[in-house]
């Protein structure tokens, strides 16, 4: 990849783009709407954005999803951006349509979403080498969005068609929010357990494991538990201790997992005594 990249926001993506691509050796302009203060080795972010838009070829957005149609009706409204640039925004959700503003200048939109968790502000850019990305846009958004994925070491590299966008990134909320969403629960009923300042970091080994059973087999392969085993009396004794919310969240998964169970080999007989037991 070739030229001047502006990034627009200074957020954890932000800056974790803008790190890899200033240690890739590509010139980087960082815009932002309020001063702040970046980390060392990153430009000063600028407020006035003209210079550096007429500067860059890639505009990459990296604002919450919706700002993006506001950025992109400020981008327009500057008079900077021509049919030689390309818009990119990062978004998981959106398509090259949060960029509508931009049509009208001739730009070529579309998007890349890093398919990984910033959970620190400062950013890691080693974090996106080996990080699926998956582009959407106009032909020249997606071969730029490639080239730039390639250049931060993304892989596997992935288009998707923009109304397909939200059932990917649903998919993407299981998989990591939920994931932290159900280890809280998991720490919540440890503690009314009687497990106390333990049950903070008692299932960590647990979940770290169950992430590497993952990246060597397909769920229902890694799927193990009482479910798995068609172990019924055990979870008849885990719903009489569950209620509320808990209770219902438990049979919902527990009904996936069946799903899984029996397509890893779970004897006929047995799912269907889980499934009394969960309808019960």
């Amino acid at each position: 990849m070739t030229g001047a990249v502006a990034i627009i926001g200074a957020g954890r993506v932000g800056l974790t783009l803008a790190r890899a691509l200033v240690l890739s050796g590509s010139p980087v302009r960082l815009l932002v709407r309020a001063a702040r203060r970046v980390p060392s080795g990153l430009p000063e972010p600028e407020l006035t954005w003209h210079a550096a838009l007429e500067a860059a070829d890639l505009v990459i957005i990296a604002v919450p999803d919706d700002v993006i149609t506001g950025v992109a009706q400020q981008l327009a409204k500057s008079g900077s951006m021509g049919a030689r640039h390309v818009v990119l925004h990062t978004s998981g959700v959106r398509g090259a349509e949060a960029l509508v503003p931009l049509v009208a200048s001739g730009a070529a939109l579309g998007s890349i979403h890093p398919l990984q968790t910033f959970a620190h502000a400062q950013g890691d850019p080693a974090a996106l080498r080996g990080t699926p990305a998956v582009l959407e846009g106009s032909p020249e958004a997606v071969r730029v969005a490639r080239g730039l994925a390639g250049v931060l070491g993304m892989a596997p590299i992935l288009e998707l068609p923009a109304d397909r966008k939200p059932l990917y990134h649903a998919a993407a909320v299981f998989s990591s929010n939920y994931v932290v969403t159900l280890a809280a629960i998991a720490e919540r009923l440890a503690r009314e357990a009687g497990a106390g300042d333990a049950s903070g970091q008692l299932f960590h080994a647990l979940l770290a494991n169950t992430v590497r059973n993952l990246a060597q087999e397909d769920p229902a392969t890694a799927l193990t538990g009482p479910v798995r085993r068609g172990d019924v009396g055990t979870v008849a004794a885990h719903l009489r201790v569950l209620s509320g919310a808990d209770r219902v969240l438990y049979v919902a998964l527990a009904r996936e997992a069946l799903r899984l169970a029996r397509a890893s080999g779970l004897e006929e007989s047995e799912a269907r005594q889980l499934e009394r037991v969960l309808n019960g």
